[in-house]
């Protein structure tokens, strides 16, 4: 509608990217310090209305400024549904966080076919559609996330957290968080956001633009890698509660290069394959990640999940912009060869993170014995 370049396509991404997640941490500090019951299901409202106006209007600087509300609400969501996921996982966190993370996979990949669906039989009107899922999300979210559940769940967290030998709870005592670790955990983030928004707005562009087929094909590829994520976050999770966190990262980006290179080079059923494979790869890491991070500041779940979801995420929308802007120099299929080399980057840092054993001793300051935070079974 806009006939935009490949760049003004990444910086729609980009504002999308950075209003739904650099305030995220904000959020997730008030998530931990104060009962905040709206956050959710305001969050929810905000984002399905603001996109849903983003796509109605004609104007393409409105349409920025309502992809920015819709980001307000998302990152007005996220960190308390992260929160609350963290606080009744129970002992097999991965898995528990993995079975929250599915939901919204599902919906997210969905999301282009529905789209396209939409927009072919009833143009841009049909996407009026987006109300009559937010709407009722917002009224549930308000009904079910009670006062009362909260403290529960946060009663019995804090009942679990092991105790120092002064008796204060270890989760209290936060001054020896290995901060290199997390840092290493937000890079792997932003690199995994990367090849996940970067092959997600560029499969389209690519079988539509370049090999020319019908538009419903690339948003039904892009359904495909965007909903097997939701397989592959169940199974991510399974597989880091019993063979370790470290070891679920280093093999989904050891598989994903050979995959997504497969994207632009093979055809018929064998882009189906290499698209759900991928999908499956890329976004399993996600609720294992969430997990290592809450459980390196684990009395500060709210802020940490604001962190990886939102900051480190959102930068993802930074490195769209870059890849768009090395589609419209040297071409669409180099910038979607570049993404698929970015896993090298993200498996060299799985590589450097620690083992269990090696997470466990950690160097403390002079003076300080501390046990390590619950829960750390990276392996």
């Amino acid at each position: 509608m806009f006939h935009l370049s490949y760049a003004g396509v990444g910086f729609i991404v980009l504002m999308a990217n950075i209003s739904s997640s650099v305030i995220q941490p904000v959020f997730g500090v008030l998530s931990d310090r104060l009962r905040m019951r709206w956050l959710m299901p305001v969050g929810a409202l905000l984002a399905g209305l603001g996109m849903t106006f983003a796509v109605l209007s004609p104007d393409y600087a409105v349409t920025v400024a309502l992809i920015l509300v819709s980001g307000v609400g998302v990152a007005a969501f996220h960190p308390e549904g992260y929160r609350f996921a963290g606080l009744a996982a129970g002992a097999r966190r991965a898995t528990g966080m993995s079975y929250f993370s599915v939901g919204g996979n599902i919906g997210y990949g969905l999301g282009p076919a529905v789209a396209t669906l939409a927009l072919s039989r009833a143009g841009v009107r049909g996407m009026g559609y987006l109300m009559a899922f937010s709407i009722p999300a917002a009224i549930l979210l308000w009904q079910v996330i009670s006062p009362r559940q909260r403290e529960a769940l946060e009663g019995a967290w804090a009942a679990s957290a092991p105790r120092s030998a002064d008796g204060i709870p270890a989760a209290q005592k936060t001054q020896n968080v290995p901060k290199g670790i997390l840092a290493l955990l937000v890079v792997f983030v932003v690199l995994r956001s990367w090849v996940s928004v970067g092959t997600a707005s560029f499969i389209p562009l690519y079988f539509t633009g370049i090999r020319h087929l019908d538009p419903q094909y690339g948003g039904m590829l892009v359904s495909l890698f965007l909903g097997a994520g939701a397989v592959g976050t169940l199974i991510g999770g399974a597989a880091a509660d019993r063979w370790g966190r470290r070891a679920s990262l280093i093999f989904s980006m050891a598989i994903l290069p050979p995959l997504l290179l497969m994207l632009t080079r093979a055809s018929g059923p064998w882009i189906l394959l290499a698209a759900v494979i991928a999908g499956m790869a890329v976004v399993s890491t996600f609720a294992v990640v969430m997990v290592m991070a809450q459980e390196l500041v684990p009395e500060r779940i709210g802020m940490i999940s604001g962190l990886i979801i939102g900051f480190a995420v959102g930068m993802g929308g930074i490195g769209v912009t870059l890849l768009g802007a090395v589609a419209d120099r040297w071409g669409l299929r180099t910038a979607m060869d570049a993404t698929a080399l970015l896993p090298l980057a993200a498996l060299a840092i799985a590589i450097a993170l620690p083992t269990h054993r090696q997470a466990s001793t950690v160097p403390e300051p002079p003076g300080r014995k501390e046990p390590q935070a619950a829960g750390e079974t990276w392996h």
